[in-house]
């Protein structure tokens, strides 16, 4: 499961929008993003004109009423000099340092009980965390009720408060229904017979993006706030986005000397495990994985991504690229690599001072390996290929203990872990 949070405007529209049976809960917000004008806001919602309100960042962290990014207004004038005070502002996170865009809007609910809901996901059943004591240091409380729910049943709400089961009723449906790793309401709240999630936070299982087409696969969703991605990231973002197959990366370090283009996520893992037990994580540049038998065109369009990011500083000292995994089932080695020598052939220029280690196995390996290997010596570009003869960490080995000399240093004294 790979979770993505989303926008507490985005959790409220998607739990509005897709609400069936008793106990909705009463949703109203006006959104904020870099385009809104205030003029239009209230157009669309008058409300806005009318009584208290609670205005917030909507920026994806946490902790937003303790770092001061919650707001109770008197009115709309008051909400509307917040916002522009803090709109288009930089901010420090904890370590991350980002700009405030996003922004919501809610009427204020005077009430007086708040309660903790939220629901999770375990190996074999999903679970309901819920507490009649909701607020700011919830997660100091230890009264919170665990309700384990089989994933062939439904959940028993004898726990919770009668009043209050069939909005819980209707959310874990939704948790389900949507695909959603994590949804927290808190507080929620109960004023006469309507309830209210006063917060939420959400996180969407994107792998089952496919099953959500018609709810939350088409939805923008945004980095972990303080994320800037590159265009090339931004590139192989789409590009995964469209491929039936995997081809993901993450930019690290673009100062870092060792760069990976791996095949499979758990290769990936060992080969930046690895990377790390034998050199300082700084050299590190990016983390990433292709799998799932992609085309010729898509493996040239993610290596050109890649070399264009790993040749930009032409200055610095020697760099390395792994071109790794471990024994492909069906993913024709020949065919993704057909893809890699075309984008070689497109930077060879700027690939001089580069080396690159090859550790591949699988259908068409051999073709696959010494066709890279002719074209790297064509091109003047240092090469070297192994199969399956060479362990995966090995070849981790050879390209630290390259950079370790080209600095004029000792190479990498750690004991390798052999994983075939």
């Amino acid at each position: 499961m790979a979770q993505k949070p989303i926008r507490e405007v985005q959790a409220k529209k998607l739990i509005s929008d897709h609400w069936s049976g008793p106990g909705k809960p009463v949703v109203r917000f006006a959104a904020i993003d870099p385009e809104t004008t205030m003029e239009a806001l209230v157009e669309e919602h008058p409300w806005l004109k009318k009584g208290k309100l609670v205005a917030k960042v909507d920026e994806l962290f946490g902790k937003r009423g303790k770092l001061g990014y919650v707001k109770i207004c008197k009115d709309f004038s008051t909400a509307q000099k917040w916002i522009k005070d803090l709109r288009g502002k930089e901010v420090v996170i904890g370590s991350r340092k980002g700009t405030l865009h996003h922004f919501l809007i809610e009427p204020f609910i005077e009430h007086k009980k708040e309660y903790y809901l939220a629901f999770t996901c375990e190996r074999e059943c999903d679970v309901i965390l819920f507490s009649e004591h909701g607020g700011i240091d919830v997660e100091d409380q230890k009264n919170m009720e665990k309700i384990d729910v089989a994933l062939d049943r439904e959940p028993n709400l004898s726990l919770i408060p009668k009043l209050l089961q069939p909005t819980v009723k209707g959310l874990f449906s939704l948790f389900r229904i949507l695909d959603l790793g994590f949804l927290e309401v808190n507080p929620l709240t109960i004023v006469g017979k309507n309830p209210y999630l006063l917060d939420a936070v959400c996180r969407i299982d994107t792998c089952a993006a496919f099953r959500q087409r018609s709810t939350w696969e088409s939805m923008e969703v945004s980095e972990v706030f303080g994320t800037t991605l590159t265009p090339q990231e931004r590139a192989i973002h789409q590009l995964d986005q469209k491929s039936g197959s995997s081809l993901k990366f993450v930019l690290l370090n673009p100062k870092g000397h060792i760069w990976t283009m791996v095949a499979g996520g758990g290769a990936s893992i060992i080969y930046a495990d690895t990377i790390i037990a034998l050199a300082p994580p700084e050299e590190l540049a990016n983390y990433g994985e292709w799998s799932g038998n992609p085309t010729t065109d898509e493996m040239e369009q993610y290596t050109r991504n890649i070399l264009e990011l790993m040749t930009a500083d032409l200055s610095s000292a020697r760099k390395v690229l792994i071109i790794g995994g471990g024994i492909a089932n069906f993913t024709d080695v020949a065919k993704t690599f057909a893809g890699v020598i075309k984008a070689l052939r497109t930077f060879r220029e700027k690939l001089q001072n580069v080396k690159i280690y090859v550790r591949r196995a699988g259908p068409n390996d051999r073709e696959g390996l010494e066709k890279l290997q002719r074209a790297c010596d064509e091109l003047g570009i240092a090469c070297i290929t192994y199969g399956a003869e060479l362990p995966m960490t090995e070849i981790v080995g050879m390209a630290v203990s390259d950079i370790a000399h080209s600095k004029q240093s000792s190479p990498p004294k750690s004991q390798l872990i052999r994983v075939t």
